[in-house]
């Protein structure tokens, strides 16, 4: 009997070695799957710099076309103006297909798979509901403030009237929403996620298969609405003959300043490994404070938007934007000279499209040019409610007379 229970006792002692040696094993081998994942210091200064110049690039694009402007945006959702909807399209058009060469790319479809199951995870505890509401409440704040989340830093980069209000509002926005997001989680959850976010992954379906035609469709929209009404009648009056070079021309075609948008799907999925977005940028400023145990146990949602390259990109884009829509509107000229909302409208309208966009988990530029792009169900449920939503407050702005109350100077109300 003893020698069985030695014998066992050294078994046993073996066995406990052999799961400690297994266990540090594990450990190390975890420990260098993060040290391999995680970026050098170096690696995460060149992706910021890669998102900086995307960011300045768009924000010339969106000041080229003109798209920027308030007056643009609400005229386009009483269909007075479509320079909105041309640059919209064509980069939608332009990102599918630059995601569709991704995709099939041996050395990039890794990166693009990876850029799309990110994107996909933004509607983990999102419904049909909410995607719904969220985008209409989205479209409302757009047509009142003339902007969207992405379009907000343009606006105050080229210093259009009251834009540093709708700014703010975004941010008014962006902190209540964070701080009450868990407890609307509760409400608002569905029972059961989507198991296949994407149309193609339901399907079974290459992504290309199903990208292509889309794109190619939205480009003969884009095609017969400019056969139909050309960009140059939408720009107010005002003539674009002038400067010697493209960079002093008020305004380029929108569908090519919207194609040039859509391109940069290609150095954010290389580089960061996600899509097109401006709207988390806002909830990541505004979630700074939230430092310590108790506050990070109390306002989860903010604490996971804190820190990290995955959500810091976003800022260093917009703040590219900023730059990118200064650098232009002074080559052009046209610093501080677009009228904007009242003061009134300009902050609700911020607070709006911040709310309207998280709790839908995508703005104009995350669901309508990365969520479209990459075919997600959630995406095809919110852009038309977004429009809908911004076209519903139109009429209803048209009617009293509220649609066409502009400003010129900030501050004015």
């Amino acid at each position: 009997m003893k020698g069985t229970s030695a014998s066992s006792n050294k078994v046993g002692s073996v066995t406990d070695i052999e799961k400690a040696q297994n266990g540090s094993q594990a450990k190390l081998m975890m420990e260098a799957e993060d040290n391999q994942d995680s970026p050098s210091v170096p690696m995460v200064i060149l992706k910021l710099i890669v998102c900086t110049i995307t960011g300045m690039v768009f924000g010339i694009s969106m000041e080229k076309a003109r798209v920027f402007e308030p007056q643009a945006i609400r005229q386009q959702m009483v269909f007075e103006n479509f320079i909105m909807l041309k640059m919209f399209l064509a980069a939608v058009a332009a990102g599918q297909l630059c995601l569709a060469l991704l995709s099939v790319l041996p050395w990039a479809k890794g990166r693009f798979q990876t850029a799309s199951e990110e994107y996909a995870k933004c509607f983990s505890d999102k419904s049909i509901l909410t995607s719904a509401i969220g985008a209409f409440v989205l479209g409302c704040g757009m047509t009142l403030a003339g902007t969207c989340p992405g379009m907000v830093l343009i606006q105050v980069g080229t210093w259009t009237a009251n834009a540093i209000f709708t700014f703010l509002g975004a941010l008014i926005g962006a902190l209540t929403y964070g701080m009450l997001a868990p407890h609307l989680a509760k409400f608002t959850s569905p029972r059961k996620a989507f198991e296949k976010q994407q149309v193609y992954t339901k399907f079974n379906i290459p992504f290309f298969a199903l990208a292509l035609p889309m794109a190619l469709l939205l480009c003969v929209v884009i095609f017969l609405i400019e056969y139909f009404h050309g960009w140059e009648t939408d720009l107010f009056g005002r003539s674009n003959d002038r400067g010697h070079n493209f960079m002093q021309k008020l305004a380029w075609p929108p569908y090519c300043a919207g194609a040039l948008v859509g391109l940069m799907q290609i150095p954010i999925v290389l580089t960061v490994q996600d899509t097109l977005g401006g709207s988390t940028s806002y909830v990541t400023i505004v979630s700074q404070w939230v430092v310590t145990k108790r506050l990070k146990e109390l306002f989860p949602y903010l604490a996971k938007k804190r820190w990290g390259v995955g959500n810091w990109w976003q800022v260093f884009y917009v703040v590219g934007g900023v730059f990118g829509g200064t650098i232009s509107a002074a080559a052009s000229g046209t610093l501080m000279s677009v009228p904007g909302p009242t003061l009134p409208a300009a902050l609700l309208g911020g607070v709006l499209i911040l709310w309207g966009s998280r709790f839908a988990a995508g703005c104009t530029s995350g669901h309508g040019l990365s969520g479209m792009g990459v075919l997600a169900w959630l995406s095809f449920v919110a852009v038309p409610f977004m429009f809908g939503g911004a076209i519903v407050t139109a009429f209803s702005m048209r009617a009293t007379g509220a649609l066409t109350d502009y400003v010129t100077t900030t501050g004015a109300v």
